[in-house]
């Protein structure tokens, strides 16, 4: 099996679970942000924090809902490629 042919196996896979999987991983982020900020780790903190909102832009607004709970203080930027 060649790489070109994984990768395009691994991101048919992703594209199935999408959604489903950027909400796990979004929940995983905050639980590490909560833990950073516990343990006074303000630039891991900010890092996450940074994460978190990418990964909520990708998810998108259809699921913000879902991820309200999952709030950070950074302001909403564009992490796109122009």
């Amino acid at each position: 099996m060649g790489v070109t042919l994984a990768a395009k196996r691994n991101a048919d896979r992703a594209a199935e679970g999408g959604p489903d999987e950027l909400i796990a991983l979004a929940r995983m982020i905050a639980y590490a942000r909560q833990v950073a900020q516990d343990v006074k780790l303000q630039f891991a903190t900010n890092c996450l924090d940074l994460a978190l909102e990418a990964v909520k832009q990708e998810v998108g607004e259809g699921l913000t809902k879902e991820l309200a709970e999952l709030s950070s203080p950074v302001p909403q930027v564009s992490v796109r490629c122009h």
